[in-house]
């Protein structure tokens, strides 16, 4: 299902609801053409309120899946705003040093930054995968903080502190790559699936009408919107509608004006 994050959101909005809608009408036609059942006034009773239990699970079933998926998504986005808070307080820490290979981190942080942004995060949304020249600039800036010697006990006690936030940007990374492959387990949409094709055949028992076959057709819009809502949201990095990575930008937009205003500082 990757390709339908390779084009715009509402065109994969529109394909996933026109395609719910025309299984739900051609499901309705058939089922009527093949099962012309006749309810009496009991049945139609039960029927009514067998399909308002089933609706009432399907519908718990789609806001659980939509909830869990959500939920993944704004802890991806907490990721990205913790790992670009950790760059900003690991290049402060860097410009304390007087050591060149310091400088030369601050440097390489930023390169990595800005591949982050114009490199990884296109192949991210696209191809569900890290970019190679960026994780080629992260280990750079690795080897180079680790390169840095403290001149004096001060900057021996900041060092401990650098290396912590280089191993935390490790970390972050990592948990960012991890949500690539993040999804909603393939158990619960055929549950979720299931459910609603069964509230669409309980709907398709009802005596054939124009008025019944608008129901159909509501409930089948509405059963794609949700599932459009849960597949655009499912895969955190993937698609038009995936995480910004906004914090990363603005962190090196801060970060070249400070470059900007270390140098035009006298002394």
């Amino acid at each position: 299902m990757l390709f339908l994050y390779n084009i715009p959101a509402w065109a994969m909005g529109a394909v996933i609801v026109f395609s719910t809608l025309a299984i739900a009408l051609g499901g309705y036609v058939l089922f009527r053409r093949l099962c012309p059942v006749m309810l009496d006034a009991e049945q139609r009773g039960m029927t009514i309120a067998m399909m308002t239990a089933v609706t009432t699970i399907n519908s718990l079933l789609v806001a659980f899946s939509a909830i869990s998926v959500w939920g993944a998504y704004q802890a991806a986005a907490d990721i990205v705003a913790a790992e670009a808070a950790c760059a900003t307080e690991l290049a402060h820490d860097l410009s304390a040093f007087s050591h060149p290979s310091a400088a030369a981190a601050r440097r390489e942080l930023v390169t990595y930054l800005e591949h982050v942004v114009h490199d990884e995060w296109p192949s991210m949304q696209q191809q569900a995968r890290a970019d190679v020249r960026t994780e080629a600039a992260f280990n750079r800036m690795f080897a180079t903080t680790n390169r840095i010697t403290p001149s004096d006990d001060r900057e021996r006690v900041l060092l401990t502190e650098v290396l912590a936030r280089a191993n935390e940007m490790v970390k972050y990374r990592e948990k960012r790559l991890q949500n690539l492959d993040a999804a909603m387990p393939a158990t619960l949409w055929g549950v979720m699936l299931i459910a609603s094709g069964l509230s669409l055949l309980l709907l398709y028992a009802l005596p054939a009408s124009r008025f019944h076959m608008a129901l159909v057709a509501a409930w089948a819009t509405t059963l794609g919107l949700a599932f459009f809502f849960v597949l655009a949201v499912d895969r955190p990095f993937a698609g038009e509608v995936s995480v910004s990575p906004a914090p990363i930008e603005r962190t090196i937009q801060t970060l070249s004006e400070d470059e900007v205003q270390i140098n035009t500082t006298p002394g």
